[in-house]
């Protein structure tokens, strides 16, 4: 046997052998829980440790109960190659939206049709318009970015499956759930360990290092030792106890200097100040920087509301993140970046362009709606006949706003032409279903049919005057499982749960 023999037939091995423990894995839930009394075994000791190792959640009925957050029993499957493009492609990710941001004429001109029709998004637009024709007072910004990604499901004309990775949506407002995302890997990884299987498979997941690493060096940049953090956060948010984890670790990372401060909307409106120097004062004491846990585009606050988020973002505290920033990640600027030549724009730079091929390989299909040209009628006539191909989704989507299959069909022929600016088309993906089971508070766990979303993170710190960046990371990842057939993934509505991805 000549070498080139040699190497095509070791080869053919190996992609056999590969092929098989690929399928071998398909059902490793289902085999590995192979009785009754495997699952309560294995169930008992996930939600004990779960309640040892902090990987809880507020109840939402009791102010003082604590409940473990609802997790996958085991991690699922997800291809290796569409993990590692989603991580590496996250530090551009971030910088392009950065650079959205620091790019006020495009924004304006993005939401000018947008906010002739939707109140809540021409408020958080004019308090961006105010801080900008004001001179913006803080430069420095810490952007805290989620992109999230479904597999799209293909089959090859050998008739295997083929997973192209296809960006759902990007988060860039009020991310939070990083240590709960550490502490789901880390009880997937004692899983493994119980069944005997390797845990090289379950990558590591230290986002929320990062991420309160970054809010301490957002705290440092402020320059001043005695300014305090603060966290915008819902009264009862369920998330408390990672919170007062987060300001514990800030406190120790700064020898006791920092001072932390809990607020919501209603109590910025109420406490919050602007100082004559446009410092941010609560309670009269100067803030350094703000952490919003509460998404400026998925939650309608009130009149008072907006005026605490005016107040915020006139003040040289540094904003984590600036308001810009929260709202350079709608569907419509989504849409918008898909366009030809949009990305080229933001990374101008020939040296950029594997940056903006990696990028624009994310994108799923994606429609704008807010025009009556003969594409749109195109567009709109086909989602009409063939929903199934498609997804409708509001700008403001927070989760649970989506439209699919009749329910879009009927939506987009009722919709009047005002409205259509509130939202754009995607492509409906098909993505692989696997096994596993849920468990959730109070409910028996059962073997299911579930699809995955990929959340991939980081933290990028600058300055969005100059747009200097000294501080851009990827860091950290979480899984989000949903039934297959639910449309929508939600957490608290009970479809879905926080899992981890066991890559093969």
């Amino acid at each position: 046997m000549n070498f080139a023999k040699f190497i095509f037939f070791f080869l053919g091995i190996f992609l056999c052998a590969n092929f098989a423990v690929c399928n071998d894995l398909e059902d490793y839930v289902e085999k590995s829980v192979h009785s009754e009394t495997k699952l309560h075994e294995l169930v008992d000791f996930a939600i004990e440790w779960a309640h040892n190792n902090g990987l809880i959640m507020r109840s939402k009925e009791i102010y003082d109960m604590a409940e473990f957050a609802p997790v996958s029993l085991l991690p699922s499957l997800f291809p290796r190659h569409a993990f590692q493009k989603a991580v590496a492609v996250q530090q551009a990710m971030q910088l392009l939206y950065f650079r959205v941001a620091c790019d006020y004429e495009f924004m304006m001109d993005a939401y000018k049709d947008v906010v002739t029709t939707d109140n809540h998004l021409q408020q958080l637009v004019n308090i961006v318009k105010d801080a900008h024709e004001q001179g913006i007072k803080q430069p420095i910004t810490l952007l805290i970015m989620r992109a999230d990604y479904m597999l799209n499901t293909l089959t090859s004309q050998t008739n295997d499956k083929e997973f192209e990775l296809k960006q759902i949506e990007v988060n860039s407002g009020a991310i939070g759930g990083l240590i709960i995302d550490r502490r789901t890997t880390e009880l997937h990884q004692q899983m493994l360990r119980k069944l005997g299987m390797d845990t090289s498979n379950s990558p590591v997941n230290n986002g929320d290092s990062n991420l309160i690493k970054s809010l301490f060096m957002a705290w440092e940049a402020f320059g001043n030792k005695n300014a305090l953090f603060v966290f915008l956060t819902h009264a009862d948010s369920r998330y408390r106890f990672e919170l007062r984890d987060m300001a514990l670790q800030l406190e120790q990372m700064s020898n006791g200097q920092m001072k932390v401060e809990y607020i919501s909307l209603k109590d910025g409106y109420e406490q919050l100040k602007l100082g004559e120097d446009f410092s941010l004062l609560l309670n009269g004491k100067i803030v350094g920087v703000v952490y919003s846990r509460i998404s400026a585009l998925g939650y309608m606050a009130n009149a008072q509301g907006m005026e605490a988020r005016r107040t915020i973002e006139l003040s040289n505290a540094i904003k984590a993140p600036s308001l810009a920033i929260a709202i350079s990640s709608s569907k419509k600027i989504q849409q918008l970046l898909a366009m030809p030549g949009t990305l080229e724009r933001f990374f101008p730079d020939p040296a950029d362009a594997d940056n903006v091929a990696a990028i624009r390989e994310t994108f799923a299909g994606l429609w704008a709606l807010d025009k009556n040209d003969e594409q749109t009628k195109r567009v709109i006539k086909d989602a009409i006949e063939n929903p199934g191909k498609y997804v409708l989704k509001p700008n403001r989507e927070c989760g649970g706003n989506n439209f699919y299959d009749e329910a879009l069909a009927e939506k987009l022929r009722t919709m009047p032409p005002t409205e259509r600016a509130l939202h754009i088309l995607m492509q409906k993906l098909t993505p692989n279903a696997t096994k596993n089971y849920f468990l959730r508070p109070f409910r028996e766990p059962t073997l299911s049919v579930v699809v995955g979303e990929l959340g991939v993170y980081g933290t990028l710190l600058g300055n969005m005057q100059n747009q200097n960046v000294w501080h851009n990371v990827q860091s950290g990842h979480l899984l989000r499982t949903k039934l297959e057939e639910a449309n929508e993934g939600g957490i608290s509505a009970g479809t879905g749960v926080g899992d981890s991805p066991y890559l093969f």
